[in-house]
């Protein structure tokens, strides 16, 4: 059972970040499928290290669209990217010092993140990027 799942009500309405999105709810559900199976320890560094490389190449993409259409609110959308991937970068490193506890709530708040994430920050954005010809 998928601990997130992808609906049209979190779409921003630009499809390359909606795609986006996927991928990371994707990543999400892989690492929640291993920990309902007993198995997060052996790939939770693997996931950790794609979703941080994938969180910061969608961050960037998704910030440069809004650079683009000149987005009035794109310091305050970066300060909140900024923040998850500090957070990322955290779990990263309390895996590589061996704390075998992170799995039990890194889905959980990556799945409470992203879902908030994109229903209230990400939303904003949407008419913003639809009226200026983003979709």
């Amino acid at each position: 059972m998928a601990l997130v799942t992808w609906t049209d009500n979190l779409s921003v309405g630009v499809k390359s970040i909606d795609d986006q999105h996927t991928v990371l709810f994707n990543t999400i559900n892989d690492l929640h499928a291993a920990k309902m199976k007993g198995q997060a320890r052996a790939i939770v560094g693997e996931l950790l290290c794609t979703l941080l490389v994938y969180t910061r190449s969608h961050f960037s993409a998704e910030e440069e669209i809004m650079e683009r259409a000149k987005y009035y609110a794109l310091a305050t959308h970066r300060v909140e990217h900024q923040n998850l991937t500090n957070q990322v970068e955290e779990y990263v490193h309390r895996y590589q010092l061996g704390d075998l506890s992170l799995s039990v709530d890194l889905a959980d708040f990556l799945s409470n993140w992203l879902k908030n994430h994109i229903l209230s920050t990400d939303q904003s954005y949407r008419p913003w990027l639809n009226a200026h010809g983003v979709y």
